[in-house]
């Protein structure tokens, strides 16, 4: 099965799922405005992520090196080794002892995440996935890691994001530990613990190592045995025990002076984006003519395409279905429409419409205590295998009720609709 298509079209999020729901095997490469990653799949789980860019900075040696696991000496000996004998760098840092094999594994996984993570904040690029039958990476040292996984923790770091960056401003920001702190010792466990000592999480006592009134953050994100995310988080729960504060000014190298740049007028602005959506308008026109465009093309001109978004239309019906059910727990109803889930903030208005754009039918049945959801297939018609019918929370007798006792009467899990 190959597929492939634009960013616009089809998000990271989405191609994650369906890959990992389907279990595929194969190598994913996508291509953004300033990198181009792959990320290979065995599966339907991550085994491998590789950086055009960045290649070098993100491959395992470097990683361990600017951990300080390892010296640049030390590298250098296993690169040169490891040419002579084209055995894996993994197997060579384990067989010479110069780190352990949780730290190899952890190298591994923050290589796949920094790649990954990167880039699902992309919204512009295009996608290309190619099934393989055998797919090439160190199995003796690294677990594959299930999509699930990978799309939990990028939906907290985008959940965290905003929050953590009004503490960690910019990347260029330098911190220093607290006065009377400074010999504090961070831990992440609570065995031996002795005075001068605090249990904290792995990234603030990771940060907490490299913080020395000196280093910029982005001097720590290039150091710390951590994700970006997890660097930031670090900082930001540092910040809110008081154990780190920012630097003076004068403690920083002073900054280049910002090159002012030109505002556009609100006129400009409005012309601009005219002019974009007229492109835009003419694009999804003229696109589907375009024979190499395989995602826009009509989905019976290919099967593999019909499956994909088959796929993609399921898996949002399953992200629908959840989603009306953590609207009642919060409201004590079900919605009256999909459009409810939109306003309370609960899904975004993409996630409602199924990969042609079109709304899924959501039907309220609070008589027999049911609500059902119905995707459709390429036609517009509803597609028995895009149906999930659910039963609601415990529901009241279904003979009338009066008016006046109607509202004291319905059990919780029951929308009466006039």
């Amino acid at each position: 099965m190959g597929l492939e298509g634009t960013l616009r079209v089809f998000s990271l999020t989405d191609i994650f799922q369906v890959l990992g729901l389907q279990r595929k095997s194969g190598v994913l490469t996508v291509e953004g405005e300033e990198d181009t990653i792959t990320v290979s799949f065995l599966g339907g789980q991550v085994v491998s992520a590789e950086s055009a860019s960045r290649a070098l900075d993100n491959r395992i040696g470097s990683l361990l090196v600017r951990a300080g696991r390892i010296t640049e000496e030390q590298l250098e000996r296993l690169l040169e080794k490891q040419k002579e004998t084209q055995q894996r760098l993994g197997f060579l840092l384990i067989r010479e002892r110069l780190v352990t094999p949780e730290d190899l594994r952890e190298a591994l996984r923050l290589q796949i995440f920094r790649i990954v993570f990167s880039s699902f904040r992309w919204t512009d690029g295009r996608f290309r996935f190619t099934q393989e039958g055998r797919i090439d990476y160190d199995a003796d040292h690294m677990s594959p890691v299930p999509t699930e996984s990978i799309l939990m923790e990028a939906a907290q770091m985008l959940d965290e994001w905003p929050r953590l960056e009004k503490k960690v401003r910019s990347a260029d920001l330098i911190f220093r530990k607290a006065a009377g702190v400074e010999n504090l010792r961070l831990v992440t466990s609570g065995e031996g613990l002795r005075e001068g000592h605090l249990v904290v999480s792995k990234p603030e006592a990771e940060a907490w190592k490299w913080v020395d009134g000196e280093r910029s953050v982005s001097d720590i994100m290039e150091r710390a045995f951590l994700s970006d995310f997890e660097v930031f988080k670090g900082l930001a729960d540092l910040l809110d025990r008081n154990l780190i504060e920012e630097a003076p000014a004068a403690s920083a190298a002073p900054a280049p002076h910002p090159t002012p740049v030109a505002r556009p007028t609100a006129a400009r602005t409005g012309l601009i984006w005219a002019l974009v959506l007229g492109l835009v308008a003419l694009g999804f026109f003229f696109v589907p003519r375009n024979p190499w465009n395989v995602l826009l093309r009509s989905p019976a001109q290919t099967r593999e395409l019909a499956d994909f978004l088959k796929a993609v239309s399921l898996d949002r019906l399953v992200t629908i279905e959840r989603s009306v059910r953590v609207y009642y727990d919060s409201s004590g109803r079900y919605p009256r429409s999909l459009d409810d889930l939109v306003l309370a903030g609960i899904l975004d208005s993409s996630e409602v419409r199924d990969p042609y754009g079109r709304p899924y039918r959501y039907i309220l049945r609070s008589e027999d205590g049911k609500f059902g959801l119905y995707g459709r297939n390429p036609r517009g018609d509803i597609d028995l295998d895009l149906s999930l019918e659910r039963t609601l929370a415990p529901v009241s007798e279904v003979h009338p009720v009066p008016a006046r006792l109607r509202q004291m009467e319905v059990r919780p899990g029951v929308q009466v609709i006039e």
